[in-house]
């Protein structure tokens, strides 16, 4: 087999999760989710980890590399969980350890290294709004959501809502509050 199934399996959750508001299914989702110049990217993207034959990578990764160009959207994340949304494209750099499933993502968002200290992990369940910084080996958990505009240098715990510049916590909330408050 050409493509790993476990890496496979994540850009099904993908699809899923991106077409499941809309209640499609099968081909209607698929063309739905790469209609979409963001979602074509993380398409490429994910066909190039899941190859295991090194001239298919190869080819995957040209198609995503030229796509990330055009969309701005640079994916160096090694372990991205299943389940992205990106509502809108244009300047979104995932450059961390890890991330979770289910990450809601806007435009102008930056997840990556400060240069000393190393790369954040995110964890599952997480809302990131516009012009959001995530710096530094720091620890966001399950069930989190960073407003827009913010700057996280801490951790953040699980089941809270952090905002401003520098980010701390406003209030915790409810895991199950999470979808109800950003409609996914």
């Amino acid at each position: 087999m050409m493509l790993d199934t476990e890496k496979f399996r994540l850009l099904h959750a993908d699809v899923r999760r991106r077409a499941s508001k809309r209640g499609l299914r099968g081909v209607a989702a698929w063309r739905y989710f790469f209609a979409e110049p963001q979602y074509r990217t993380l398409f490429w993207c994910r066909l190039a980890e899941a190859a295991t034959c090194g001239p298919v990578r190869g080819c995957f990764r040209r198609l995503y590399l030229r796509s990330s160009r055009r969309t701005g959207l640079e994916i160096l994340t090694p372990n991205l969980g299943g389940g992205v949304i990106m509502p809108h494209w244009g300047r979104i750099i995932l450059n961390a350890a890890s991330i979770g499933d289910d990450l809601y993502v806007f435009h102008n968002v930056t997840i990556g290294n400060d240069y000393v200290t190393g790369r954040p992990s995110v964890g599952s369940d997480v809302f990131i709004g516009t012009g959001a910084a995530l710096l530094g080996d720091i620890t966001i958990g399950d069930h989190v959501i960073i407003a827009a505009g913010s700057v996280v240098v801490k951790d953040v715990p699980p089941c809270s809502l952090v905002a401003g510049n520098p980010a701390r916590v406003a209030k915790s909330i409810a895991s199950d509050e999470i979808r109800r408050m950003i409609g996914y």
